[in-house]
């Protein structure tokens, strides 16, 4: 099965209130950067992140109803995720002041050599410029990251699961999460050392 990287969409996992697994700072690929210099920025779906509304959105994923979330985000998921992309478990997105900031998939590896995985990984450098990680293993986990343009694009396997997640950012919404995931850390470490 050929994967078509644009079909990729962002399912944030859980309560839809984050992202299925928190943006990561793994070792840096040592390799030279890869794929080609897409200075347009990602539009899974045709949906270009930043530009495209939610309404358009929602209209893509067939979805019948928007989540409010708390900080004024909007949540759309795909009743049925199968018609997206083929192996899809989840898809869904998220919205800011009517705009896509994040799109998200959730797939099977294709069994237990994780063909699928790396297929997508594959599709993903073809599009777009490698910065961080690496080609997704058959066994353990995988990580990549790249970019394009405004947008950022994470690509995890982890080892345990059945499933695979490409997830594209706007840069700016990426940066924000990669901001607070530091500030509770920095908490949790301090809340830790008082304790002591």
């Amino acid at each position: 099965m050929k994967l078509d990287i644009a079909l990729f969409v962002f399912a944030l996992a859980g309560s839809g209130l984050a992202c299925a697994a928190p943006p990561q700072q793994p070792t840096k690929d040592t390799s030279p950067a890869s794929g080609p210099a897409n200075t347009s920025g990602a539009a899974p779906f045709g949906l270009p992140l930043g530009a495209a509304t939610c309404d358009a959105l929602k209209g893509k994923l067939g979805a019948s109803d928007m989540k409010a979330l708390g900080d004024g985000d909007i949540w759309v998921e795909a009743p049925s995720p199968e018609h997206l992309y083929p192996g899809a478990t989840k898809v869904a997105g998220r919205c800011s002041d009517g705009k896509v900031i994040a799109v998200q998939v959730e797939a099977s590896k294709g069994g237990m050599d994780a063909a699928g995985a790396r297929e997508a990984f594959s599709a993903l450098r073809a599009k777009y410029k490698l910065v961080s990680g690496g080609p997704m293993p058959a066994l353990g986990d995988g990580y990549a990251r790249f970019v394009a343009g405004a947008s950022v694009i994470e690509q995890s396997s982890p080892h345990l699961s059945f499933e695979f997640t490409v997830t594209y950012y706007t840069k700016d919404f990426y940066d924000t999460l990669v901001a607070n995931r530091g500030r509770d850390q920095d908490r949790a470490g301090e809340k830790k050392r008082s304790s002591l």
